[in-house]
Order: C-alpha cells, then sequence, then structure tokens
C-alpha cells in the first residue's frame, strides 16, 4: 500500500509504527467519548486526525439530492467552473435553487464540524494532553491551520461584502451554537491569527510531504487571505485595493519557496500521478489511498464510462465545458479562436458546426473503414447517423470528409498549449479504459468519436473501440485529469490520488494577481512565465502591456493551470466574473461544437455571489441574519 488515509496516517508518520490493518481498525474520531478524548496519547492523536477528516466530504455530490451519498471534496465544485459543466439538471444553475437547499446547509454544517473539532483540539491538548510539549505545540499549531482554513471557506462563500459568519473559538454543544455573524473582517483577522500562530511555531516543521501542515501552507493561506482582502472586485469591473495588504502577500508568499516548495520540474501530466504526488510543488493536499472507504470519488464522477473500476464504471457526471477548453492557446501563445480554424464558425448554426466533427467512414482506398474490436465494417447504424447529420447541415455539407475528417478536427486540439490534452480527453484521442463486461475490465485503447452506434451507456463488445457515454444523443468532452487509466482501480469510489489544495503553482499565480494589482507588471509576467515554461508555452509581452491586459490574463492562466481542480467556482465567484463568464457567455451545458444540451438561469431574486446563510440555520438560531439579497 503506497500510503494511508490523512485521517490515519499522523499517528504512523510521527506517533510510532502500526501495521495497515492497525490503522484501518482504528476508531473514528466520534467514536471517542468524552471521558476518553485527550486523556491519552493515542486520543490525542485520534482527535487531531478527526480534524483532517472533515476536509474529505464538505463539498457538493452529484446532485441536490444526493448530497449524503454521493458527497465530495473540493474538485465537485468544477461543475459550476468555467472549465466545468454538470450533465444533469440541479439547482445552482438552473435558477430555482433557495436557502433550503442542501448545497447551503450541508456546506455550512460540513464546514463548522470542521471548526468544532479544530477548537475541541486547541481548547483541550494544552489542559489534558500527556504527550511531550514539543509535540503537542505542533498539534495546536496543525489545529489551527485547520481552523483557519474551514472558516477562510465559509467566508469566502457565506461572509462576503461585509457580512461575515459566526465566530466559534472554544467546544460548545450544538444546541450552544447559537452566535450571529461576525463581520467579515472579524472571520479574517482570526483567520490572520491562527496562521500567524501556526506559522510563529517553532516544532511545525517548513516543509512536509506526508499531507500534513506545514510552516510553508501556512505561509500561502495567510498570503492568500491577505490578497483576499487586500484586492476586492465588483461585478462592473472596479477594483479597490490595499497596497499594505498586497505587500504582506507578497512577503508571504515569498516565504513559502525559503521553506522547500517550488515548482514540479517533470510534465504537467505527470504532476497529477501517485508517482509525484508528494512532490516539492504540493504544498497542502487531501490525502488518499484505495482502501474502501479512504479514497476520492472522482473517477465515479469525472470518469466516463470507461473509466473503469472494478465491476463498475465512472458516471461522467461532471464534463468540461467546451468553453472552457477555448482558454487554452495556440501553441506559439496567441490565443485560440475557433473562427481563425473555421472561417464564420461562431456565425454558423450548431447543425452546421456539427458536420467538422463527425467520425471517417471511408479509410484511405475510399473503402468502408473497418470497425475496431471486430474488423467488420463500420457499422451501417453509425454510417446512417453520419450521414443524417451531414444532410441535415445547410451551409456546410460539402465540408464533410468521409476520409480525412478526423484528422482535420484532431489537429486543432493537438497544435495548443499542451495542457489542453493533459486536462481533457478531446475529439478522436485515445483513452486507456475498460468496461466491465469486457474480461474483468482488462484494459483497451478507446477512443472519443462521434457518433455512436447506440444512445446506450454499454455499446457492444465488439464496438468497444468507442467511448461510451451515458448520454448518446451529445458528443462532449471528458476528463482526463484525476481520472485513472487501464483495470487496476478496485472501486470508483476510492481512487489514490490525492486532491491538492494548495500547491506551487497556486502561489505563483496568486502573487501575479497581487503584482498585478500593484502594478508591477514586469514581475507578475515572471511568474506567470515560470508557470508557463514548464508546458514550453512562451509567455508573450503583449497581455503584460498595461494593468487590464494582465490582470485578464492572469486570470486566463489559472483558468488554464487549475482545471477540475475545484478552484476556478471560487475565483470566478472573487472577481464578481461567474455571471459574465458562467452564464451569459457560457449561457448553459453544452456539447462539443456548442449545442445546447441545457440553459443556465441565473436567479432575479438571489444574488449567486453570496451563498445564504441556510434556512435550517436561521430556524435554529434567532441571532443570525438572513442572508441580503435572498427569498426566505
Amino acid at each position: 500500500m503506497k500510503k494511508y488515509s490523512i485521517i490515519l496516517v499522523i499517528a504512523i508518520v510521527i506517533f510510532g509504527n502500526y501495521s495497515c490493518t492497525d490503522l484501518l481498525d482504528t476508531d473514528p474520531y466520534n467514536a471517542l467519548s468524552s471521558q476518553s478524548m485527550w486523556q491519552s496519547e493515542e486520543s490525542v492523536d485520534q482527535g487531531v486526525r478527526g480534524i483532517y477528516s472533515a476536509l474529505y466530504d464538505w463539498a457538493p455530490g452529484a446532485y441536490d439530492a444526493d448530497y449524503e451519498k454521493n458527497y465530495g471534496s473540493t474538485f465537485g465544485f468544477e461543475r459550476w467552473a468555467v472549465t466545468g459543466q454538470l450533465y444533469g439538471a440541479e439547482s445552482l444553475t438552473s435558477g430555482s435553487i433557495n436557502p433550503s437547499s442542501a448545497y447551503f446547509s450541508k456546506t455550512w454544517q460540513k464546514l463548522y464540524e470542521g471548526v468544532h473539532r479544530s477548537n475541541d483540539a486547541i481548547t483541550n491538548i494544552p489542559a489534558k494532553s500527556p504527550a511531550s510539549a514539543e509535540k503537542n505545540a505542533r498539534l495546536i499549531a496543525e489545529s489551527k491551520f485547520l481552523r483557519a482554513y474551514f472558516y477562510f471557506r465559509l467566508n469566502e462563500l457565506f461572509g462576503r461584502d461585509g457580512l461575515g459568519v459566526p465566530i466559534y473559538t472554544e467546544p460548545i454543544a450544538v444546541a450552544d451554537a447559537i452566535k450571529g455573524q461576525s463581520s467579515e473582517d472579524e472571520v479574517w483577522s482570526l483567520i490572520i491569527s491562527d496562521l500567524t500562530d501556526a506559522i510563529n511555531e517553532p516544532n511545525l516543521p517548513n516543509r512536509e510531504t506526508t499531507g500534513r501542515v506545514s510552516k510553508g501552507a501556512a505561509y500561502a493561506l495567510r498570503g492568500k487571505a491577505y490578497l483576499y482582502q487586500g484586492s476586492k472586485y465588483a461585478a462592473n469591473g472596479t477594483v479597490s485595493k490595499n497596497d499594505d495588504l498586497l505587500n504582506k502577500a507578497i512577503a508571504d508568499f515569498n516565504e513559502v519557496a525559503k521553506c522547500g516548495y517550488g515548482l514540479f520540474q517533470g510534465g504537467y501530466k505527470e504532476l497529477f500521478t501517485e508517482a509525484n504526488e508528494h512532490s516539492q510543488e504540493m504544498i497542502f493536499s487531501i490525502q488518499h489511498t484505495a482502501d474502501a472507504g479512504y479514497g476520492t470519488i472522482s473517477q465515479k464522477f469525472v470518469g466516463s464510462r470507461f473509466a473503469y473500476s472494478g465491476t463498475a464504471n465512472g458516471w461522467g457526471n461532471q464534463t468540461p465545458a467546451p468553453g472552457g477548453l477555448d482558454f487554452f492557446e495556440n501553441v506559439n501563445g496567441t490565443p485560440f479562436s475557433w473562427d481563425d480554424i473555421i472561417p464564420g464558425y461562431s456565425a454558423l448554426e450548431p447543425a452546421d458546426r456539427a458536420v467538422y466533427f463527425m467520425r471517417d467512414t471511408l479509410d484511405a482506398s475510399g473503402a468502408i473503414i473497418k470497425q475496431e474490436g471486430n474488423g467488420a465494417p463500420l457499422d451501417l447504424t453509425v454510417r446512417t447517423k453520419v450521414r443524417n447529420i451531414v444532410n441535415a447541415a445547410s451551409e456546410t455539407k460539402d465540408k464533410y470528409l468521409p476520409y480525412g475528417n478526423e484528422a482535420r478536427i484532431r489537429k486543432v486540439y493537438t497544435d495548443r498549449d499542451p495542457r489542453l490534452e493533459a486536462n481533457f480527453i478531446t475529439p478522436y484521442a485515445g483513452f486507456i479504459g475498460g468496461y466491465s463486461f469486457a474480461g474483468d475490465g482488462n484494459a483497451m485503447e478507446v477512443f472519443s468519436r462521434w457518433p455512436l452506434g447506440s444512445n446506450s451507456a454499454a455499446p457492444a463488445v465488439s464496438q468497444r473501440a468507442d467511448i461510451a457515454t451515458d448520454d448518446g444523443s451529445n458528443f462532449t468532452y471528458f476528463h482526463r485529469k484525476f481520472v485513472y487509466e487501464g483495470a487496476g482501480l478496485a472501486r470508483r469510489e476510492d481512487g489514490p490520488l490525492d486532491e491538492p489544495l494548495i500547491r506551487y503553482a497556486n502561489v505563483l499565480l496568486w502573487q501575479a494577481e497581487a503584482y498585478v494589482e500593484l502594478n508591477q507588471l514586469d514581475k507578475a509576467k515572471a511568474n506567470v512565465k515560470q508557470v508557463r515554461d514548464r508546458v514550453s508555452m512562451p509567455t508573450l509581452d503583449i497581455y503584460f502591456a498595461d494593468q487590464a491586459s494582465a490582470r485578464n490574463y492572469v486570470r486566463d492562466e489559472r483558468r488554464r493551470e487549475f482545471v477540475n481542480e475545484g478552484v476556478n467556482f471560487f475565483d470566478e465567484m472573487r472577481w464578481r466574473t461567474w455571471k459574465e463568464m458562467k452564464f451569459e457567455k457560457g449561457q448553459g451545458t453544452k456539447g462539443v461544437w456548442g449545442n445546447f444540451i441545457r440553459t443556465y438561469s441565473w436567479p432575479s431574486a438571489n444574488d449567486l455571489y453570496i451563498w445564504p446563510v441556510p434556512l435550517s440555520e436561521i430556524q435554529k438560531n434567532p441571532n443570525l441574519t438572513q442572508t441580503p439579497g435572498w427569498q426566505y
């Protein structure tokens, strides 16, 4: 076994050697009685592990109704990013969401669970723990970092525009959680104080490779907190900034490198593998293992039906948004535009665009192309679908190439920023997958082709060279990052790959943002260049010619770099660009060539830039104030 879940790992790393079975059999945090908690060194270890475990499942799951069953970690927010979308309908983008939604109540509840666990440790370790003073000090520092992390998430979701959230810093019973909101600034002050305490703790190491808190992580998160306060954005594009706070952010980000962190020196795609998940770039991550109950559920939500695991497959609930792929530039660093590739493309109706994405039906000799898997001629059903799609095109019917159509569109994706192909499965690209009926999931290469012979998610075994999908009536992209290839994953709910929460690329691009707001554009460019040099993409001077251009370019670079990491949604919310980029430009869930699958609706009565205090919390706690802009 390559590692143990962070819920269990701390004991083996610091406090002694235990077998894998011993660790997996350890009682969960909530199994400890109030009498035994913190009274022994083992219970202290277990209590702190329980705080880390609260990182695992606080983010939304697959759909509104499945929150408890299909929870996720931060990648679950990717469905709301401009680079992602959700296959099915859900309330947040349909305009029907209200303060009673489980999205709000469960997120609030789970984040505060992390806060209360942290408070328990911070209060009781000094008074009760029999461990050494050095060990206690380190664990308190870790607990304060984690409390700051949970409050950070609460503040950026529920506390924007000065509203804040309730502050609790001591253990309390659930029935006693009756405080009203403290201001947003007061919450930021607590976050800064906790992180400063962690930074100043000599027993906290500069760098960690086990998923535990380090001094470098505390500098990174404190710098992010200064950045969020130092530059605030309005929906009309105006910026209010505080130079002192921005300079503090820059100083903290500089300290991260001094703690031993830096960019991974291998390839971008290789960074997101088990072999490199503890590299110097990974500052703070949620640790996962393939053991049942201790892995990431990403394979289930973002994998296609050919993302094999055990006896079940991925669902493809979250797919890439076509507009998100357009951020990835041409290989020479110039902006990508479909109109440069296909003149007049933007003005074409979706039915006319579809012609360019059809599969080949003939080979080089003009004969019907052979079907992979059984070598028979391409299925008549598929050929008929191609003919019907081509005949439905009024402007581009003569543009279809029975031989060469695949190669033509393939080149559109390969002559781009290499991160495009590393992040996404694009048309006619291969993927090493399997299927549950295919000989115990024997690995095979399949390809993203269109159209399929069937709308079913389970095409015939003999036709398995095409990626299967839940939506056979639409051609969509699929995620590649955090999707496991081959046939070795035991359960789709338990992927072993860690989820990065802070990596050094974040730090460089956060710092670039601060430099932009201080109008130090050469320094901003230098930071962006470090990130782009890794993938051999040029960083052109023209994008840093003025502050507005540089601001937009740094944002676009973040959109490219952090696909499927649960980052972009929070960025767009912070920049107040989410409505424009997701609802007005994106307009809905789409297929590859921009055909609408499902439209989005920004509600007229509710302000989605601030999540409301959940109705259930308002009903339990009369001291809470309803969130302005929401109808309760």
